[in-house]
């Protein structure tokens, strides 16, 4: 199994030694005592777990995170406290645990009891087929042909603002240069286009 977890009827609380179950997580300090009465591990946390047994999802509250255990441990002592929760078990059969809207096989090991679970985040992650792998290949190129394309389109829009810019700054110099100008010299430099004007209406008469 990539994650162990052991069943556990000794514990007093579920451990978990692997990050990817947690949802969310406060820092705690403290350590836990193994069921040997020697062994002593650190407490780095405490927080919810969220993981996928079969086709459901169960989301456990008030877990310890213990990175140094061998193998996670969920808690039979707890689990049997939980409304709704409880375990039946026959010779034919096995062990089951029972869940709220859902009940599941418990795994036998070669010396204890296990709960198939998986991180949800491994849950959601794609199948290893050439099928997936292509169709995820090519939504990904599309997703960088349309990055590309806005970036273009946002670079030829800032050139025209900046252009756009100029173009205004220009006018406003213009204009404010033609007001600062004196009445006279404006009215000079009228006087002498308009009769450069009539000079070249008679030239070409």
């Amino acid at each position: 199994m990539k994650y162990p977890i052991i069943i556990d009827s000794g514990a007093n609380f579920h451990m978990f030694r692997d990050r990817e179950f947690f949802i969310s997580m406060l820092p705690a300090t403290g350590k836990v005592i193994l069921g040997d009465g020697r062994t002593s591990l650190p407490i780095l946390g405490v927080g919810t777990v969220q993981c996928v047994i079969g086709s459901q999802i169960l989301t456990i509250e008030n877990v310890r995170y213990i990175p140094t255990l061998s193998e996670s441990i969920y808690s039979l002592f707890i689990h049997v406290q939980q409304p709704n929760h409880g375990i039946h078990s026959s010779y034919d059969q096995g062990l089951f645990l029972k869940f709220p809207t859902f009940q599941t096989k418990a795994i036998i090991g070669r010396d204890d009891l296990y709960l198939d679970a998986i991180p949800t985040i491994d849950h959601l992650l794609p199948t290893s087929t050439n099928v997936v792998d292509s169709q995820s290949a090519s939504v990904c190129r599309h997703i960088l042909d349309f990055q590309q394309e806005l970036v273009n389109e946002t670079d030829h829009i800032d050139n025209l603002l900046v252009r756009l810019r100029q173009y205004y700054d220009d006018v406003r110099t213009k204009r404010q240069l033609q007001m600062e100008m004196p009445a006279g010299f404006r009215r000079s430099s009228e006087f002498q286009k308009s009769s450069l004007i009539s000079s070249q209406s008679a030239t070409s008469g």
